[in-house]
């Protein structure tokens, strides 16, 4: 994952609609000048205030999904297929 180098930075990527974390569990999103965070279920919004003011010393990440391609399903899959 690419590291921000501060709030101020991790707000611009919100702006720009990328999802970002804080430990690649979480997931911060812009919506309608809000950043809502995502974490096992639950959320909560912030303004862009408040969330400068709380997660000012935090680091954040650019989040990116774990894509996992299973080889052995794949391999099943176009062998049914060929048929």
């Amino acid at each position: 994952m690419q590291k921000l180098n501060d709030v101020r930075e991790a707000i611009s990527y919100l702006n720009e609609g990328e999802i970002i974390t804080s430990n690649g569990k979480d997931q911060f999103v812009m919506k309608n000048k809000r950043i809502y965070r995502y974490c096992d279920g639950t959320n909560f919004s912030l303004d862009i205030k408040d969330f400068s003011e709380l997660y000012k010393n935090i680091d954040f990440y650019l989040y990116e999904e774990a894509v996992e391609i299973d080889d052995k399903k794949d391999e099943e899959y176009y062998r049914y297929y060929r048929k």
